[in-house]
């Protein structure tokens, strides 16, 4: 799953590596990590969308807790044992301050300034992230009976802690939307 997840985003990722936003500062991050191979093969290059198969839902939203609030809660921690939190996030954080993505506000879905970001990282450490939110389209090819999907925007959330710090909750983070990567690719 792990595995899974960090491949889809970093193709997303790397699509978009020419990408020009508004917000083109540049910062140096030391956190930067290098990202895993891509893979090819024909299981790989297998792209389900509209052209291909039909659409069953063209905008999907979910949430995927990332780590566990309940200790005692045995499934959830078992379910998240294989994911590499701090990777994730890092390539998300990577790639906007590199000018890879581009942050937006979730609330209004406006750009958002690299000093906002900047700000909202100096309010809520990345170590309080524990949610993501998951915007996709699902398809589904009835000739080959493949079901797909493709990730068109992510959020992370901050967990948020009442004063005897227990669990209350989250606040929205970051947005970027990962649809628009793949029309800057496919027209290079």
């Amino acid at each position: 799953m792990r595995k899974t997840l960090l491949l889809l985003i970093s193709i997303a990722l790397l699509m978009g590596c020419n990408k020009t936003t508004e917000n083109s500062e540049t910062v140096e991050d030391s956190t930067a990590i290098l990202l895993p191979e891509v893979k090819s093969g024909a299981f790989y290059e297998n792209v389900l969308n509209e052209s291909n198969a039909v659409v069953l839902a063209d905008k999907i939203i979910y949430d995927v807790i990332l780590r566990n609030p309940d200790a005692t809660d045995e499934w959830a921690t078992e379910r998240l044992q294989s994911l590499d939190l701090e990777a994730l996030i890092n390539v998300v954080f990577n790639a906007i301050y590199n000018g890879r993505l581009t942050p937006l506000n979730y609330k209004t879905e406006m750009p958002m300034s690299l000093d906002e970001v900047k700000q909202l990282e100096a309010e809520y450490a990345r170590e309080r992230i524990g949610k993501m939110q998951f915007v996709e389209e699902w398809y589904f090819d009835e000739k080959s009976l493949q079901f797909g999907k493709r990730i068109t925007a992510i959020m992370l959330a901050y967990e948020l802690y009442d004063l005897d710090g227990n669990p209350r909750g989250y606040k929205a983070g970051v947005m970027v939307r990962l649809d628009d990567l793949n029309a800057v690719a496919d027209n290079e």
